[in-house]
């Protein structure tokens, strides 16, 4: 089997599963109790937090855990905007389907909603943020890494025009970026941003909204106080401290394993380059870790239930929402073409990867005119 959807999810380590089993078996007490067991569980809750946001450098900011990415993204942009009935806000055109969708929710019921277009390189237009941004503007979503091209955002640049504008708040979806790119800005510069552990190795069912400590975010649940109780309910524990857990031993390793998919993106790219019938809709200013090509006239799904049969494994775009028969929004925003966003499909690599199933993707995708 060839693997290369881990845009998608990672398998779990080795390491952070056998965490998982120990503290399920150890730490079993519900973190709210009051007896002396359940104390113990909660003092492991509060050093994974504090560990987790140490290991980011965090000094100002406060971490919910939720039960993947979507419910922190929910969380965040519904949470902040709970107080207001209408107001500007201002998004991409290239969100995940978590932001993307909330901010066509939000623009159903009152709110004016700022779509910003993408250059073809897949960044945002920034003169057109600088134009569109007023000192009302309540709330900017910008994620850092796309998912479905991996082109990386200007958060730092973001930030420095925020300075201008206090009242606007700055929500950043960082699930493909985080322990895969280096920041080129503070996290603890940033409002609101959530990831997902399933992309970093660690279990699924659980992800995080961190925010800053004198933001006001109002509960979308209702239930006990735990978690400020912006996330009520009992919490498993063994998710937190695997959290925790993949954040220190992926994070520091960020620029080592980018270095190796640098490598492996570079022979993936040269390869395609060789074969004339796909095109790359990724570039120079994507992420090493996502690759993204178009067949013209063939559709996105075809290709990938044909690289199925050789048992290579890639995917169409978001996971979330690959199964709809419409034209793959982020590569229409780049490239205005139906037929390019209807026949693409992504590669997403990882520090596992091997050069030997980069060349396996390679044959396979050079024989596919044959299909």
């Amino acid at each position: 089997m060839i693997y290369l959807d881990y845009g998608a999810t990672t398998p779990i380590d080795d390491e952070i599963l056998d965490l998982y089993v120990r503290i399920e078996k150890d730490f079993f007490a519900n973190t709210t109790s009051l007896h002396r067991l359940g104390q113990r569980s909660n003092f492991m809750f509060e050093k994974s937090k504090q560990e987790l946001l140490n290991t980011l450098g965090i000094v100002n900011h406060d971490i919910i855990f939720t039960s993947n990415a979507t419910e922190a993204n929910n969380l965040a942009v519904l949470g902040y905007l709970s107080k207001y009935k209408s107001g500007k806000i201002i998004t991409t055109k290239i969100e995940h389907p978590s932001v993307f969708e909330i901010y066509k929710h939000l623009e159903k019921n009152g709110f004016e909603v700022v779509y910003l277009d993408v250059l073809e390189n897949g960044i945002i237009d920034i003169e057109q943020l600088k134009k569109e941004i007023t000192k009302d503007t309540l709330l900017i979503s910008i994620m850092w890494v796309n998912n479905i091209v991996g082109s990386i955002q200007p958060i730092n640049e973001v930030i420095n025009i925020l300075k201008e504008y206090p009242r606007t708040k700055l929500h950043v979806d960082a699930v493909q970026g985080i322990c895969k790119v280096k920041p080129d800005f503070s996290f603890n510069d940033i409002d609101m941003f959530t990831f997902s552990t399933h992309k970093i190795y660690g279990p699924k069912g659980v992800g995080a909204l961190i925010y800053k400590n004198n933001l006001e975010i109002d509960k979308r649940l209702y239930g006990s106080n735990a978690q400020n109780g912006l996330k009520p309910g009992t919490l498993d524990l063994a998710l937190v401290v695997c959290t925790c857990k993949a954040i220190k031993k992926f994070y520091p390793l960020t620029e080592k394993h980018l270095e190796y998919v640098k490598k492996i993106n570079k022979i993936l790219v040269d390869g395609f380059k060789k074969i004339p019938y796909i095109h790359i809709n990724s570039n120079s200013f994507s992420s090493p870790y996502i690759v993204n090509i178009s067949f013209p006239s063939i559709n996105g799904e075809t290709i990938v239930h044909t690289l199925e049969n050789s048992d290579i494994y890639v995917s169409t775009g978001s996971s979330c929402s690959s199964k709809l028969a419409t034209p793959e929004k982020t590569i229409l925003a780049m490239t205005s073409s139906v037929d390019l966003a209807k026949s693409s499909i992504r590669i997403s690599l990882s520090h596992l990867v091997t050069e030997e199933e980069i060349n396996a993707l390679l044959k396979a995708l050079g024989e596919i005119k044959n299909v």
